[in-house]
Formats: structure tokens, sequence, C-alpha cells
């Protein structure tokens, strides 16, 4: 899953959780037929966010409705563990980034920029697997370089100099930090007074697509290419991005680790209909499965943040 945006975000890396585990949005409880929830003396070597019976589960706000989109992950990982998976309630990233590094998150779906800056924080966490959108490929996915038709002379990211660039927020994977670092390598640098942030993907493209505050921008693919196909944006350039993971905490009980690595490590569309979770149109569209990564796989963003770390505050964190 991927990527938050434009209510002109800033990364506070000072921001505390707001929210306490008591203000959960929603609760998923796996059947009581299904399985005894684990006792807790077996459960005495590791910690939980809120309590053995319990996964505290967070998903980045990168689009409108991403906690309900996300649904059948936790029905499927309450499935997994027979335990009732509550969601961590989260207006943005960097609320996320918080929780896993204050424990208050067990399991997170997030991006490949939130994990860097998530383990930065001090988060102890470890990659089960990154998201794979089709069958057959590589976790990953695309962030794409976007104008509004009527911008008819920018054909080239040297084009999007000196004007107004739409970005998703200041902790975004595919809408600030691929971005930059391929802004950099064509020999552009945004001003401050240039840089527009949305408040998520699909606004964001939409912006662009509006052209008032800007005409250029940048979007993950599931966002950005239902729009190039009704013909409101046209497509510049896009990027490969490593896959958005879902991780866990490092000090929960092992058997707990052990199930969730188990069962969403090479899980498909097909495991959570298998078990009886009906899927959502946004996961029929853009999610096929977890592929197996280890902490090296995020190396490209590593690499990324040394490059553009004069430039993007969150990569300082």
């Amino acid at each position: 899953m991927q990527i938050t945006l434009k209510r002109g975000l800033a990364l506070t890396a000072g921001l505390a959780l707001a929210f306490g585990l008591a203000a959960c949005s929603s609760t998923t409880t796996k059947p009581a037929d299904a399985g005894a929830a684990t006792p807790a003396s077996e459960e005495a070597a590791g910690t939980f966010a809120k309590d053995e019976n319990t996964i505290v589960f967070a998903t980045l706000p990168d689009h409108e409705g991403a906690e309900q989109d996300a649904q059948p992950i936790a029905d499927w990982i309450a499935e997994i563990t027979g335990k009732t998976v509550e969601f961590l309630p989260a207006t943005d990233y960097t609320a996320v980034v918080q929780g896993l590094a204050s424990g208050q998150v067990d399991v997170a779906q997030i991006s490949s920029f939130t994990y860097y800056q998530a383990q930065n924080a001090g988060a102890d966490i470890e990659p089960i697997g990154a998201q794979i959108t089709a069958d057959g490929a590589e976790p990953g996915y695309f962030s794409v370089a976007i104008k509004n038709p009527a911008a008819t002379e920018v054909k080239t990211l040297e084009d999007f100099a000196d004007r107004p660039v739409c970005f998703v927020n200041p902790t975004s994977t595919s809408g600030r930090a691929i971005p930059t670092s391929e802004l950099l390598k064509a020999g552009v640098t945004v001003s401050e007074e240039n840089t527009v942030y949305g408040e998520e993907h699909d606004l964001n493209a939409a912006k662009v697509a509006e052209g008032t505050d800007c005409q250029v921008g940048f979007a993950q693919d599931s966002d950005a290419d239902p729009l190039i196909e009704q013909g409101k944006l046209e497509e510049v350039e896009r990027f490969q991005v490593p896959g958005a993971p879902i991780v866990l905490q490092a000090a929960l009980p092992q058997d707990v680790k052990d199930a969730l690595f188990e069962g969403l490590q090479d899980t498909t569309q097909a495991s959570l209909t298998d078990a009886g979770i009906e899927l959502n149109d946004f996961l029929k569209e853009n999610f096929f499965g977890f592929g197996a990564v280890d902490d090296s796989y995020f190396d490209t963003i590593r690499g990324v943040c040394d490059q553009i770390a004069d430039m993007v505050e969150a990569c300082r964190a």
C-alpha cells in the first residue's frame, strides 16, 4: 500500500501522538471459533502496544478513506493472529512514525520513506514484506511526474524549473523524496516559494489537473493514471519506487511475529478471499499481495535521503 498530503504539512519531529489508544477508530476481531488467544504466559517474552489480546495497526493517511481501504488487511491480521485488531487514528505520516518509534503501534502498512524515518526516530521495526500491485510483478510502484494539458511548454523534468510544483507532502516517498531526487538529477531545484503541498495523492493529482496552484507535480501511479486516462493530466515521466512495506515491532512475542511473517509474506488477494475476507475496490485495483523483503531493500531510500537531505527536512529528522 502505498503513501498524506497538502495541508501545508510540515514535518514536526517532536509531534507527540495526541490520541491515546483508547481512541482507536475501529476494531476487527477474529471469530471465537477460529481459535483461542495465546495464553499470556506464552507471550511474556514480548510486549504489545496495548495488551496481549490486541494488535494495534496503523496505515498511512495518504488518500481519502485510507483506513477503510486497509480494513481487509486488518481482517487478515486478525485471522492470522487470533487477536482483535484496532486501527491507530493518524491524521498525518508523522503520527505513524511517532507511533512506531514510541511502541504504540504493533503492525503498520507504511511507505519506504516512512520506514526510513521511523528507524531514524528510534523505531525497532522489521519489514515483513512489500506491496506487489500485479501478478508476477516485483514489489514496487511508480511516482509519476504529471502536468496539466495546458502546460504545453513542459516536455521534460527540466521544464519544471522556475514554476510552482505540487508535491504530496514532506514525508511522502513517491510524492516528495523520489521526485526531489529525480528533479535534482535533471538539474532542477524547486525553491521554497515554488513548493506547493496538497493533502493526499489523489488530491494532489486533482490540484495539478485544476491548474490553479500549479500545473506540474507528482503523484503515485494509482492516483495519477486514472486522470491521465481521462485526459485531465499528461504524463511527463515515471520512476520506480520501492514497494510500500508492512512492518512489525521487533518487541512483539516471537510466536506472534512468526505467525505474522508466515501469514503475511507472500500473501495474495486469494489468501484473503479464501479466508472469506471481501476485497474492496481499492485493493482489487492496487493490491495483488506482499513479497518478502529485508532491511537492505530500503537502501535505495537511504541513498536518496543522503542526496537530498539539504532540501528535504524529513531526510534529516
